[in-house]
C-alpha cells in the first residue's frame, strides 16, 4: 500500500495509463510538427526535403493536380507546383484536430494563404490583401518510429470553394449523437 491508500496494483495501472496518455500527447504533438514543416517547406520552397515526409505508398489529392500515389508520383506533383513559380505568399496553418489510433492518426487544418502575386501579362502583379482558405484532411501513419503522411486531402473551402468541398465536409459533419460522422 502506498502513503495515499493505493495498492500496488492500483499504482501499476494508474502508472500504464499515465505512459499512454503521454504518448498520445507527444505523438500528436509530433503529428502537429510534421504538418507545420511541410506546410513552412512549401512556403520556403524546400521541395527536396519534403518527399520524406510520405510514406511510399501515400496518397496526395491537391486540387486541381489530382490524386497521386507513390514517392515518384508525388515527385511529379512537387515538380509540376515548383515549375508553377514560388510566389511571396504568406501562409497560416491553424485549428488542427489530431486523433491518434496507435501508429495511425487522421488530422483536419485549415490553411490560410494571403496571395500577394498574380500572373499578368508580361510578368506578375502585387496586390496585397486577397486571401483563400483552404482544408487539409490528412492521415498519418508511424513508421520506423517516425510519422509521415499516409493521405493528404487539400481543397479550397472560402471565398469560393472548390467544387467537391460541400461532399467533404458532409463526410466530417457531426453526427446527432455527438460524435463524428462515420
Amino acid at each position: 500500500m502506498t502513503d495515499d491508500g493505493m495498492t500496488d496494483d492500483e499504482l501499476d495501472a494508474q502508472l500504464v495509463s499515465l505512459r499512454a496518455r503521454v504518448r498520445a500527447l507527444e505523438d500528436v504533438e509530433l503529428i502537429k510538427r510534421l504538418h507545420r514543416t511541410y506546410v513552412r517547406h512549401l512556403a520556403d520552397p524546400l521541395w527536396d526535403d519534403m518527399l520524406s515526409m510520405f510514406t511510399a505508398d501515400a496518397v496526395v489529392d491537391v486540387r486541381q493536380y489530382g490524386v497521386r500515389s507513390g514517392h515518384a508520383e508525388i515527385a511529379e506533383l512537387f515538380g509540376e507546383i515548383r515549375a508553377a513559380g514560388s510566389p511571396r505568399d504568406g501562409y497560416v496553418l491553424t485549428s488542427p484536430v489530431v486523433d491518434v489510433y496507435g501508429d495511425l492518426a487522421t488530422g483536419s487544418w485549415t490553411l490560410h494563404r494571403h496571395v500577394c502575386e498574380f500572373p499578368a501579362q508580361g510578368g506578375v502583379v502585387r496586390v496585397f490583401g486577397p486571401w483563400w482558405e483552404g482544408r487539409y484532411r490528412c492521415t498519418y501513419r508511424r513508421e520506423e518510429g517516425r510519422w509521415r503522411f499516409a493521405a493528404m486531402r487539400f481543397r479550397i473551402v472560402a471565398p469560393d470553394p472548390d467544387t467537391d468541398v460541400d461532399e467533404a465536409a458532409r463526410a466530417e459533419a457531426p453526427s446527432r449523437g455527438g460524435g463524428r460522422a462515420r
